[in-house]
């Protein structure tokens, strides 16, 4: 709880607060930890605000623990819910299995079941790999029998651990697979909105405003804006820019640790070597994928971790996942209003 906290008080110390936060428990499987936990450190969060910030809490779990209890505690508290499910068994017991090698399909339908008997809200986020591509209607159709109307198509990305991606090759399948499912989404009215054609749309209609940071004007990308995002382990240990570079080991940037909540306030560490070697290089990948993207007015220069892990640099341009999770999608929504069917 100490770290908790002062990962809060920090923020309203470097007067990194406005009108709203957003908290999201994420990575490994929240729910490992029981509801009581949870309680105390929603009112932990309350305590150490300012007045007049309003907090949305975010879990993103795998479903397989949800229970009453759960339940209970997300009403209350409001809690925004994401379930990582693959879609149909078939394609979801592939990758996400137990320990002992027993797929979890039937713990995840249980713990949607209810969430829906509790009447809680909740999105899904599926991962897209290469057993997936050509079954978009069938992952279509398993959300809308599920009632998920909000979905997230996340890929396996070539980041850490994982080398590779299964979409390296398949890059013609996957723009198939998002066209069927831009047209099962259209069809639908509604019913099924994709997160990136929602996001497309989105910056389309309205171009995105730009960002500042120490009097320079930045795009409008949580990723590669400093202090956008705050990513805070469970030692208290801190970085910024994509979540995901926490902890990774680099020999150019050590683990990416900023500095420790217990010892060093965000806006502190932004004067270490380390941070000033971080901005330099991301920076210079924003000037890159802005001199050579057409998309970069909506991008707004990528994203870093997969910059690294990619292309090897951090001061890179285009990826895999900028294709995959941000031209695509753009690509065929932009070019769906131009037939008239958005």
């Amino acid at each position: 709880m100490d770290v908790v906290r002062l990962a809060v008080q920090r923020l309203a110390n470097d007067h990194l607060l406005d009108s709203s936060l957003t908290i999201v428990w994420h990575a490994g499987e929240p729910l490992v930890l029981p509801p009581s936990y949870y309680e105390e450190a929603f009112d932990t969060v309350n305590r150490a605000l300012e007045v007049g910030c309003e907090v949305t809490h975010s879990i993103q779990t795998n479903g397989t623990l949800i229970a009453d209890a759960w339940c209970d505690l997300f009403k209350r508290h409001r809690v925004r819910v994401g379930v990582s499910v693959d879609g149909p068994r078939e394609l979801h017991d592939r990758h996400r299995l137990t320990r002992d090698g027993k797929g979890t399909h039937h713990q995840v339908i249980a713990g949607m079941e209810l969430l829906r008997k509790h009447d809680i809200p909740f999105h899904a986020i599926a991962v897209v790999t290469r057993d997936s591509l050509g079954r978009a209607l069938e992952m279509s159709d398993f959300f809308l029998e599920q009632g998920v109307s909000e979905v997230g198509l996340n890929f396996d990305e070539a980041e850490g651990v994982n080398a590779s991606s299964s979409l390296q090759g398949m890059e013609q399948a996957h723009r198939s697979f998002l066209a069927q499912m831009l047209e099962r989404s259209i069809e639908t009215n509604g019913r099924l909105r994709v997160r990136e054609f929602a996001n497309a749309l989105r910056v389309i209609a309205c171009d995105p405003a730009p960002s500042t940071y120490d009097m320079q004007i930045f795009p409008d990308n949580a990723q590669v804006l400093p202090f956008a995002i705050v990513t805070v382990a469970c030692n208290g240990d801190f970085s910024t820019f994509s979540p995901e570079l926490v902890g990774q080991q680099n020999a150019d940037y050590s683990s990416f640790v900023l500095g420790n909540v217990s010892s060093t306030g965000y806006f502190e560490a932004a004067t270490t070597e380390a941070f000033g070697r971080l901005w330099r290089d991301i920076r210079k990948g924003i000037s890159a994928c802005e001199s050579q993207c057409a998309h970069f007015k909506y991008c707004g220069g990528g994203a870093p971790v997969n910059k690294l892990y990619e292309n090897g640099t951090l001061a890179s341009a285009e990826t895999l996942y900028c294709r995959s999770m941000l031209k695509r999608p753009f690509d065929l929504v932009l070019g769906a209003i131009e037939k008239g069917q958005l």
